[in-house]
């Protein structure tokens, strides 16, 4: 394959929007920026999200957050049983949950888009492999063909890795990959999607699903670039996995992390979201992770 020409996201312009606080009315129970509030966050992405929330702990001293790592089926299910006030959560809505909002009149929730992240095809260094396109990828999940069908060099067949059926992971893969229906070749699941990477890496002729923010600066695996048919029905070539393809738009699976609120009010569960979803120092923060900030204008400039 042809070497793809990387591009290099070199500024990065953060606009951060003022936003006065109202005063609250005596029916609340917090402030914006005073009370304790029980914040739910999917566990797949969970990791780029500590240092973040410690910087809003450090700015906010008066604002208590308890944090619970869970999937992001199990805190969906909270948020539309209205038990919590915010999640953040890797994917939109499944589905059946939709069907559940529109049976029983429940509005979409408010939500701020925090980052971009991509669902990710990665492998361990013994398996020979570079590149996939994504018909080849479906038909291997959907069991109708094997790596080996396309890839004959290959000594044998590699083992497929993903995340238990509750993941944001496996409902991408569900959703992106599959349009909809479940993997019908015979997958190893564990239970959670940073124990994907850990697996492949300790495992050869292993290949992973899992997301960029998990994988960006891990020398232990390896990504394989996808190529794909876009919206415009042009082909696009596998590129490096890297976030300047994202900005482009030329990677076929794109993840974006959201923070969704239960209630429309301007109180600390919204502070929260607006914080993760705007400071300066955040968004740079994902940047650094691998992955491309929601609230920034991005230049790129290509490299050889």
């Amino acid at each position: 394959m042809r070497r793809a020409t990387i591009y290099r996201l070199c500024s990065l312009v953060i606009a951060l929007c003022a936003c006065a606080p109202r005063h609250p009315t005596a029916d609340e129970v917090e402030s914006p920026t005073r009370g304790t509030i029980d914040l739910l966050c999917d566990e797949a992405i969970a990791p780029i999200l500590h240092m973040p929330l410690q910087r809003f702990d450090t700015l906010y001293p008066d604002a208590h957050l308890r944090l619970a790592t869970i999937s992001a089926r199990e805190a969906m299910r909270q948020l539309l049983a209205r038990n919590v006030p915010l999640i953040i959560a890797a994917r939109e809505y499944l589905p059946d949950e939709d069907s559940l909002m529109r049976l029983y009149g429940v509005p979409p929730h408010p939500r701020v888009k925090l980052a971009e992240d991509a669902l990710v095809i990665f492998s361990h260094p013994s398996v020979p492999l570079d590149t996939l396109n994504v018909a080849q990828l479906r038909l291997i999940l959907q069991g109708e063909k094997r790596f080996r069908a396309f890839f004959p060099h290959l000594a044998k067949e590699p083992l497929i890795v993903t995340a238990a059926a509750s993941s944001s992971v496996y409902a991408h893969l569900v959703q992106q990959v599959l349009g909809g229906s479940p993997p019908r070749r015979p997958l190893r699941t564990v239970a959670t999607a940073d124990s994907v990477v850990q697996v492949v890496a300790a495992t050869p002729w292993s290949i992973g699903i899992g997301y960029l923010s998990q994988i960006a600066h891990d020398p232990r695996v390896r990504a394989i670039s996808l190529g794909f048919v876009d919206s415009t029905g042009a082909y696009v070539a596998p590129k490096p996995v890297h976030q300047s393809y994202v900005v482009l738009r030329k990677y076929p699976y794109i993840v974006s992390i959201y923070a969704y609120l239960r209630d429309d009010l301007r109180t600390l569960p919204w502070t929260v979201a607006t914080f993760l979803g705007t400071d300066a120092e955040v968004q740079r923060h994902f940047l650094q992770a691998g992955i491309v900030p929601a609230f920034a204008r991005i230049r790129l400039i290509p490299e050889e």
